[in-house]
């Protein structure tokens, strides 16, 4: 029997705190829940879209789920590709620049920590989606352009 192939959909988010960003360090023994998988990297805010859902929806939807922030003020920055053996994601990534809340760890068998990071000084190890996003992020606000290709 053929394997059926199929683009899913993820969605990246970047809280944009003055010139820092907010990371999350995903656990060493996370589970594959059948995305990218990366264990004991760090990452921004995101997941799978889900069906009947918008875009800035589902953004705000994980950024609560994961992180108890509230965001508002959202634009879509990019897509990418992120493509692994027998895994296809179309990755949108979504900046928010206003939000509110208090930031805790909501799904600790996933993240065990939040940080704010300077974008001058981010970690080593980051999760290559969320790399990607960092990336063409710091590339647009360094060339002035807004919007990025990756």
């Amino acid at each position: 029997m053929a394997v059926m192939q199929s683009i899913k959909v993820g969605i990246g988010v970047l809280l944009v705190d003055h010139h820092r960003i907010l990371l999350g360090h995903r656990t060493k023994s996370a589970v594959d829940t059948g995305g990218i998988y990366e264990p004991d990297s760090w990452c921004l805010p995101g997941g799978k879209q889900e069906y009947h859902e918008t875009i800035f929806e589902g953004a705000a939807r994980e950024t609560k789920e994961e992180t108890n922030l509230t965001i508002h003020q959202m634009k879509i920055f990019s897509a990418a590709d992120d493509i692994q053996p027998a895994k296809h994601y179309v990755t949108i990534h979504v900046i928010a620049y206003d939000f509110e809340g208090t930031l805790k760890v909501m799904e600790p068998d996933k993240q065990d920590a939040w940080e704010w990071f300077d974008l001058d000084n981010l970690p080593d190890r980051i999760y290559s989606p969320s790399r990607q996003f960092i990336e063409a992020y710091l590339a647009s606000i360094q060339s002035d352009e807004g919007i990025t290709c990756i």
